[in-house]
């Protein structure tokens, strides 16, 4: 396969280059079409693991940002990167995409979160906790080149998934729901046991005296080797390969008219403000105080595994009982955090008490990592583009709101705004089920002429 990076050490005038992209989206094709399926899955095992590896590593500073850094820095940054992230997907990711390939933009959003991580440790050293201007600048350049990268990575992710099944669909004769519950088992168990191992080993080694600094260069380090090691991926093609931006706004803007998108907004919400407020607010001010710095990501790296390990039964649970109970199920954990909120501000201190908070943040995750998402799925069937993109805009705007308020607000002023979301939650769901149900009873009496 012609490499197009190395058409101008061939000696390739302008003129000749277009001839060989041509032949190399030929190669391209043959080559998805000669490529066995167990080549195929031995791939993506190995795109998820390197995946998997980075993003438990370079991340980890986005939950001990507040704890680590000047905490008004902190919360700035993440809301920044949470800004960043939402432009990111919506006008930078579509482009790049078309414009370079799967392969190529996900390697770029590794290496932007590589930037990420290694100006949080540059940030961490040389700026003391009182040098808040320049450590304001230093993580405000990082979070911006992670929410960029985050755009990036995670659209040209969900690409690359999408264009795995498509070629294992049509080489083993499997169905789609199948081959895609299998696959994304599979990612989700690598995403999310890296992110428990990076947070239980930063954890270790900040309980032994290692700095912050420290471990973040390291992770970098990591980091940059796995997006190195993803140059040996296959180069899979794009099916929304030359797609405009437009037409990625459009398909989640085009929803807005429906006011189901809005009223299934609860759950998105409510966690992005609940994520928001535990990384923010209840880490830099209860736990990292009560217990000690080591604590934070130990903690997170609890919510992760409980989101994990739920995630697998929740879904059962949903067939049985229904996506409603689950969703309530999400609503009382988050209402659960933010109420204990007010016994945690008056009382002496929880200490390790406080996992209790961590352990109802991972139910709430869970739902919303697989309950929430399924919800949108059944309620805008081959719209699924639009719909989880609007996902993302929810849960994003929340994370970035929270963070913002964080640096202004009191905690009371923003566990209310948590508790207010996860009682119209289950509302909102509800409302939603009447008002598709009011649709189809119009247009069945539309179709018999009634």
């Amino acid at each position: 396969q012609v490499n197009p990076w190395m058409l101008p050490q061939l000696g390739l005038g302008p003129s000749s280059r277009i001839m060989h992209t041509v032949s190399s989206r030929e190669c391209q094709e043959h080559f998805e079409e000669s490529v066995s399926a167990r080549d195929l899955r031995s791939n993506f095992l190995r795109f998820s693991v390197l995946f998997g590896i980075l993003h438990g590593g370079v991340t980890t500073p986005l939950v001990i940002a507040t704890s680590a850094l000047n905490p008004s820095v902190g919360f700035v940054g993440n809301a920044t990167l949470n800004i960043f992230t939402m432009l990111s997907t919506f006008l930078v990711a579509p482009a790049l995409i078309a414009g370079l390939g799967l392969k190529v933009s996900i390697l770029l959003g590794m290496f932007c979160y590589c930037v990420y991580a290694g100006l949080f440790a540059v940030a961490a050293w040389v700026c003391p906790v009182q040098q808040k201007l320049l450590q304001l600048a230093l993580f405000t350049v990082a979070s911006c080149s992670g929410g960029v990268g985050a755009g990036v990575l995670w659209t040209s992710q969900g690409g690359y998934f999408g264009r795995t099944v498509d070629l294992l669909v049509r080489k083993e004769g499997a169905e789609r729901p199948e081959l895609t519950s299998s696959l994304a088992g599979t990612f989700a168990f690598y995403y999310l046991g890296f992110e428990v191992t990076a947070k239980l080993l930063w954890s270790g080694l900040q309980r032994i005296g290692a700095e912050g600094w420290a471990i973040a260069a390291g992770f970098t380090l990591v980091g940059l080797l796995s997006t190195l090691l993803m140059t040996q991926a296959s180069n899979l093609s794009s099916a929304d390969q030359g797609s405009s931006w437009r037409s990625k706004v459009t398909s989640a803007t085009g929803l807005w008219s429906d006011p189901a998108v809005f009223l299934l907004s609860g759950l998105n919400l409510t966690f992005g403000f609940s994520a928001a407020f535990m990384n923010g607010y209840v880490n830099s001010k209860f736990t990292a105080v009560q217990i000690g710095p080591w604590a934070v990501p130990l903690f997170a790296a609890v919510t992760a595994l409980v989101a994990a390990l739920l995630s697998k039964v929740l879904g059962p649970v949903a067939i049985r009982a229904g996506k409603g109970v689950v969703l309530s199920l999400g609503s009382l954990a988050f209402f659960c955090i933010a109420s204990s909120f007010f016994m945690l501000d008056q009382s002496q201190g929880w200490h390790g008490w406080l996992l209790a908070l961590y352990l109802m943040q991972g139910l709430g995750r869970a739902v919303y990592e697989s309950t929430s998402k399924g919800v949108f799925a059944d309620f805008f069937p081959g719209r699924a583009v639009g719909a989880f993109a609007n996902c993302m805009l929810q849960s994003s705007s929340a994370f970035a709101m929270c963070f913002f308020l964080s640096d202004v607000l009191q905690g009371p002023v923003l566990a209310r705004i948590v508790l207010v979301l996860s009682v119209l939650t289950p509302l909102g769901y509800l409302s939603a089920v009447r008002l598709r149900a009011l649709e189809q009873q119009r247009l069945a009496a539309k179709a018999s002429g009634v």
